[in-house]
């Protein structure tokens, strides 16, 4: 922490309430979350796609395949489709109290959270092992970057890089259009939404036999985190593998 962001913290403290619900904490409690909602929120601890990272809901479909013990380990997205990435990992399920409590991250200015939800980024990997090179970050559009102030998965990206003592490269994939968010779109629209959306910086796109770990914050149908992947192997990456917050579950 650099002198303006201790000044910042000292000022305006951001660990005396919980960063879900808003109550008053003390400055031991881990990730800033008070004990209930620590104690609530749908942590990917359990059963996961062994491709997206996906919680597997024990349902009834589920038990099923385990039965016939066909895509047991799968998603129904990843039973029928393929990835660009290698494997993907995730944080926790996008429901109700999850999804308030990125979307204040997101769009209520709150900056300071992408550290405690880096954290959760950074000890879920940790628990991986996995050796990668650079760390980079979904990007945003310029447009709506300037509006909101910061890219919340750069911000989360950062300290993920840093717990891992590795290179963090904001620069290496571009936001080249502006397109409509894809939070109401069904699998195909967002697909077709993010194609051509991305790029690879021509001074900053050389991976050779590298590992890549790209940050997002939501993990829905794969669309954003295939095309990430996709340019980052075209640009010589060995290894992608998709870190997020949050994901749905199957």
């Amino acid at each position: 922490m650099n002198v303006r962001e201790m000044l910042l913290d000292w000022l305006f403290p951001s660990n005396i309430y919980c960063i879900c619900c808003g109550n008053l904490i003390d400055k031991s409690r881990t990730y800033a979350l008070c004990d209930q909602c620590l104690g609530t929120i749908h942590w990917a601890n359990d059963r996961t796609c062994i491709k997206c990272g996906k919680i597997l809901a024990d349902t009834e479909r589920r038990r099923l395949l385990d039965e016939l013990g066909e895509g047991q380990h799968l998603c129904a997205d990843c039973r029928h489709n393929t990835h660009y990435f290698d494997r993907g990992f995730t944080c926790m399920q996008y429901g109700s109290m999850e999804k308030e409590m990125i979307h204040r991250f997101k769009f209520n200015g709150c900056a300071y959270m992408g550290d405690k939800l880096g954290n959760i980024l950074l000890d879920k990997i940790l628990l991986e092992n996995l050796s990668v090179d650079v760390v980079t970050a979904v990007p945003m559009h310029s447009k709506n970057q300037l509006k909101r102030g910061y890219n919340q998965s750069a911000l989360m990206a950062k300290v993920v890089a840093k717990g891992l003592g590795v290179v963090y490269n904001d620069q290496v994939l571009i936001r080249k259009q502006y397109k409509a968010p894809m939070n109401k779109l069904d699998a195909e629209q967002r697909a077709s939404n993010v194609k051509n959306s991305y790029g690879i910086h021509p001074k900053f796109g050389c991976f050779q036999n590298q590992s890549i770990l790209l940050i997002d914050d939501i993990y829905t149908t794969g669309s954003t985190a295939d095309e990430c992947s996709r340019l980052l192997k075209e640009a010589g990456a060995e290894n992608v593998y998709v870190l997020t917050l949050a994901a749905g579950a199957d």
